[in-house]
């Protein structure tokens, strides 16, 4: 499945009343360069798995609604969405969403990328930071992605 940015897509959450669908919006955030999701792979296997630390400064204006942080890859199995960490809008704002998330890797990798999943078109948003880094692994510079300061 190719990615749109700003694809509206529906969704069913647990708080949703029954047959009740949820529209989000999916906004590009980053791309993950391949230096952090590919270390420590082990050599000549098919499948494999990674944790990974994912952290952002995220200011959200302009409406409410529910936010989601995701990082999203794409391999030979297809395509895969972690979520990260999933927040209540309720007014301008900075919200630190981070989480751990395990991805499964199957064959050749195209693309890892993370992305902020939206209630409400009119939500506009600016990443002060961004880090992914490998669980286990020292923090580095490079592992972080965005920085506004």
């Amino acid at each position: 499945m190719a990615h749109v940015p700003g694809l509206l897509i529906l969704y069913t959450y647990p708080e949703a009343e029954p047959g009740e669908q949820i529209v989000m919006i999916d906004k590009h955030i980053a791309e993950v360069p391949s230096r952090i999701w590919e270390e420590g792979r082990p050599p000549k296997v098919r499948v494999w798995d990674a944790e990974f630390n994912v952290a952002g400064w995220i200011k959200v204006s302009g409406a409410t609604g529910d936010a989601s942080l995701m990082v999203r890859h794409e391999d030979e199995a297809g395509e895969h969405v972690c979520l990260v960490d999933r927040t209540t809008i309720s007014g301008d704002g900075s919200n630190l969403m981070s989480g751990l998330i395990r991805m499964r890797f199957t064959g050749n990798v195209s693309k890892v990328q993370v992305l902020l999943r939206l209630s409400d078109p009119g939500m506009r948003f600016q990443v002060d930071e961004l880090f992914v880094q490998r669980r286990g692994n020292a923090l580095r510079r490079q592992d972080k992605l965005i920085s506004n300061y």
